[in-house]
């Protein structure tokens, strides 16, 4: 399996590992009939065949293992060996919150040559586990490989049963990921400069406003620092969209991503936190605890439209926002399901049309009948031997029996989803669209904890406290919505963000800083009471352990709550005079509450929210990861280098330190001894745990080969 590295485009990787026969596409073969997935070619170079992959976790439905000796004959000789082996697979995992998140879908691997002993019905599979070996299509090594998912599955999975989005409202919330798309109906005002006071209207110095002609469809696209805003319009006589003018990238100021929360502020000063949504997703999505003041604050963006460049207002009411995970129809997606009939032919309008005007079609996503099941193989293929017009001729009776022995022959032993129809998606596409998702369900996310780690310098299990009523069960999705809020949405900045959170909250099971020392009973072991931390009450909470009143106060002023500067300045500097004076840190200590009555209900609500609450112990970590620039010491590319320490292995690199040192240790960002940071090793451990599940990236072994799919100790938590 090839490695990828963070600097290359997601798209590249998986059209490198996906070598789709361009003659054996989807969704329609050359004779015109429906073909439910891709055939990827592989031919092997080595001595040891490379194994085919499962593409997410899941289980597995149906097995059969495949004959060499049936493969030279018919019925699978039909048109040269051909191999019968399949397994299929049923995913089922979360896209985002609540039950509209939760959904399910099917991968077939059909023309196996070999299938792995572990890969039976009822087993349990992981992405990337191997699951065997490519066989024969027809004398080809190749496989065939498709993605499918019934009815209810289809409206989850895309937000729509429609064939087009409905451009009269803003997409769904509750699912939102990869790239915000707006629409801008013709008429939409278009100004010459951005106004310097973020007011709703700009001040035009003299004339008319200039207003959009044609309706635009405008993309923005955060990536590695940067947002590029790229503007398409529909053609004139087809159903294509045309890209006008260059993208834009930075138009609106350098580093525009890595500076949203420096923006946040600046624009929206009375609800930084609620601007920094509208920044970032072009609306406020989390209603429930952001309230955006003044509500019809602007968000204004330089972009491309016919006549020219130009600054429009992004939140104006006219104006409808969607992501990715709504599948738009001018980025190529479609709903397709007007072919009426049963059986194997292509004739859908929508297809044909397409094929005419040369169309790209792996955005379409095609209704027929699953072309693997046995029970409909007759009906299916009866048009072959009526007249039509794609074949020279009718079939003959002598001559379609076989092709339906050999099409029985390769069905599956039974259909998952008997309804008759399914949902197809091109499989290389799907992959592609879904790997910008990033959410992870409570047993995905349950995963990034290893089973065993370092801690202390010692060796230590990490147990199982993840139950329905742990921490993680209770924050996993509120986590979640963090990290698609801050854009921690690549697996690496995943791997940093993860590597430092669920260290610092114990393994994920408190969301509080533990005490100095715990005196205990030494007879029944009772706590007798705790030692706090100097620096109580304003300790460690939430799950980047946002610590000291000066961060404190820094947070609430974000989330907009106003506050008497008097009790703060007071605070902060108690806290600075301790800081650098250690010797009288606990017998001169000023911050408790008692010594500051001055402290209202509401502040300390305020503090403890972060500890006790719902929303605010997530929210406080996506804050510090976004006021600690995070994410620009996330993305270089990650190094790894391998680590011996009590005869146990890890893996660090230079990246996930400064990512690390920057929110914990600022000043020790530049060091190249790795040292300073307490609990680096027990951090480590969790990013390689991390980097196994969420990225493609090769492990060093003994030798300084990268060439190990896993930490070489293997400590991965199983969890399905």
């Amino acid at each position: 399996m090839r490695a990828k590295m963070s600097s290359q485009p997601d798209e590249e990787w998986v059209s490198s590992m996906m070598p789709a026969d361009p003659q054996r596409g989807y969704p329609i073969s050359n004779s015109q009939a429906w073909h439910g997935g891709i055939h990827i070619k592989h031919t092997d170079h080595t001595g040891v065949p490379e194994q085919v992959r499962a593409i997410a976790d899941g289980t597995v439905f149906s097995v059969r293992q495949p004959s060499l000796q049936k493969r030279d004959l018919l019925p699978l000789n039909y048109n040269g060996p051909t191999d019968c082996g399949y397994v299929l697979i049923k995913h089922e995992t979360e896209i985002g919150s609540d039950e509209g998140g939760k959904v399910a879908y099917w991968s077939l691997y059909m023309h196996m040559k070999s299938i792995g002993s572990t890969v039976s019905p009822g087993s349990v599979v992981y992405r990337k586990d191997p699951l065997g070996t490519v066989g024969m299509v027809d004398g080809q090594n190749a496989i065939h490989f498709q993605i499918f998912c019934d009815d209810a599955n289809i409206k989850k999975l895309t937000g729509r049963e429609t064939p087009e989005l409905d451009l009269a409202n803003n997409g769904r919330t509750d699912v939102v990921y990869g790239d915000i798309h707006f629409y801008l109906p013709a008429g939409t005002p278009v100004y010459d400069s951005m106004p310097k006071d973020n007011t709703p209207v700009s001040l035009m110095a003299n004339g008319p406003v200039p207003r959009t002609k044609s309706d635009l469809f405008v993309t923005m696209r955060f990536h590695q620092g940067s947002c590029t805003m790229t503007t398409l319009h529909k053609a004139v006589f087809s159903s294509m969209y045309l890209e006008v003018g260059e993208p834009l990238t930075d138009a609106d100021g350098a580093d525009y991503e890595y500076n949203l929360y420096s923006k946040a502020l600046t624009l929206y000063p009375n609800s930084p936190s609620a601007g920094y949504e509208l920044l970032r997703f072009g609306r406020v999505i989390n209603t429930d605890n952001e309230t955006l003041s003044p509500a019809g604050a602007p968000l204004w963006r330089t972009i491309n439209y016919p006549e020219g460049k130009g600054v429009v207002n992004l939140a104006a009411a006219s104006v409808k926002v969607f992501s990715d995970a709504d599948f738009p129809h001018w980025m190529g997606w479609q709903l397709v399901d007007d072919d009426t009939d049963t059986n194997s032919q292509c004739n859908s309008p929508t297809i044909t049309l397409r094929c005419k005007t040369g169309v790209d079609l792996s955005g379409m996503i095609c209704h027929f009948p699953l072309e693997w099941d046995k029970t409909t193989v007759d009906n299916r293929f009866q048009w072959l031997a009526k007249e039509n017009d794609v074949l020279p001729e009718p079939m003959e009776l002598c001559d379609l029996g076989p092709l339906t022995d050999h099409a029985k022959a390769l069905c599956l032993a039974e259909n998952p989803l008997p309804s008759g129809r399914v949902w197809h998606f091109e499989p290389t596409r799907f992959i592609e669209h879904f790997r910008k998702c990033g959410w992870l369900s409570n047993k995905e996310m349950k995963q990034l904890i290893p089973t065993k780690a370092l801690s202390n310098g010692q060796w230590q299990t990490i147990p199982d406290r993840y139950g329905d009523t742990s921490v993680l069960a209770r924050h996993y999705s509120r986590i979640n919505k963090v990290l698609r809020k801050y854009l921690i949405n690549t697996p690496f900045r995943m791997a940093c963000f993860f590597g430092n959170a669920i260290q610092e909250t114990a393994w994920l099971t408190t969301t509080h800083e533990g005490y100095v020392y715990t005196e205990r009973n030494q007879r029944t072991r009772a706590i007798i009471r705790h030692y706090n931390i100097w620096y109580y009450p304003w300790y460690g909470r939430g799950f980047l352990q946002l610590t000291s009143p000066g961060n404190y106060y820094k947070y609430f002023k974000y989330r907009g709550y106003t506050y008497d500067e008097t009790v703060k300045i007071k605070l902060e500097n108690e806290y600075n005079r301790l800081y650098r004076n250690g010797s009288i840190r606990y017998s001169e200590n000023h911050l408790d509450d008692t010594s500051n009555p001055e402290l209202s209900a509401e502040i300390l609500n305020w503090r403890n929210s972060l500890e006790t609450g719902d929303y605010e112990p997530a929210d406080s970590a996506g804050f510090y990861w976004c006021t600690t620039h995070m994410a620009k010491y996330a993305d270089p590319e990650h190094i790894l280098e391998r680590q011996v320490s009590a005869n146990h292995i890890y893996y660090r690199s230079p990246s996930f330190w400064q990512a690390s040192a920057t929110v914990n240790l600022p000043g020790a960002r530049q060091r190249t001894n790795y040292s300073g940071l307490n609990g680096f090793i027990e951090r480590c451990y969790v990013y390689g745990s991390a980097l196994a599940v969420l990225t493609e990236l090769k492990f060093p072994d003994s030798q300084g080969t990268y060439s190990l799919e896993k930490p070489e100790e293997n400590n991965l938590r199983r969890t399905l």
